[in-house]
């Protein structure tokens, strides 16, 4: 009877070194990162789609939750809708408080701002939290605007010494300036297309600097 010779493929190094690469890329996880916030977010989602894309150019999955007139103490209720049926996100940016400025005392925003991002820090000690601040606008609805620029500059600089004791990021926003034209529409609120484009660039470079 006769015997019948196996043959072995023999893959040269290199080429075995690039399938295991591609294995090992195929096999690692997609980070993922949310974005939840007011209508900033919900326009900026829009712009994003319409110029460098949903994802900002950053290497990672990006899903978008922005609620227009989204107030601080809807924020772990969306989060929280958000949840259902996926698991949290490696990364969790929140651009919110706007809304509240002059509404809420600027003392009591804070503590619930703080007791929030505790909450989800403790939690979901995984999840890195990003708080992109509250960036200057032309008008406020509740108050004038000396005394409301004074208040987010108080939230703004308590919340980003909190959210480095977390471990967290701060994302600034130090060209969206109320007195700079072509920023801002008619309404004295929300961002032209030139606005958002600089709001977009300070997300992604913020994301860019997170060692995912």
């Amino acid at each position: 009877m006769r015997k019948v010779k196996s043959v072995v493929q023999v893959v040269p190094p290199k080429q075995r070194d690039a399938q295991s690469s591609r294995t090992f890329t195929q096999q690692k996880k997609e980070n993922t990162v949310w974005i939840v916030g007011d209508s900033y977010i919900q326009r900026s989602k829009d712009r994003a789609r319409e110029t460098i894309g949903t994802n900002l150019g950053v290497c990672a999955h990006i899903k978008w939750f922005g609620r227009g007139g989204m107030c601080w103490n809807s924020l772990l209720h969306v989060f929280h809708q958000c949840l259902e049926g996926r698991t949290a996100p490696d990364v969790l940016l929140i651009h919110c408080g706007g809304n509240d400025l002059g509404h809420v005392k600027s003392v009591l925003l804070v503590k619930a701002m703080k007791k929030d991002l505790h909450y989800l820090h403790k939690n979901f000690p995984q999840m890195k939290i990003m708080f992109s601040i509250i960036n200057q606008r032309c008008h406020w609805r509740y108050g004038p605007h000396g005394k409301m620029e004074k208040a987010r500059k108080f939230v703004n600089s308590v919340m980003d010494t909190f959210v480095l004791a977390c471990n967290g990021i701060t994302v600034h926003h130090s060209d969206i300036l109320f007195d700079k034209p072509g920023l801002f529409l008619r309404d004295k609120v929300h961002l032209t297309d030139k606005g958002h484009d600089i709001f977009l660039r300070d997300i992604a470079k913020g994301l860019n600097d997170i060692s995912f």
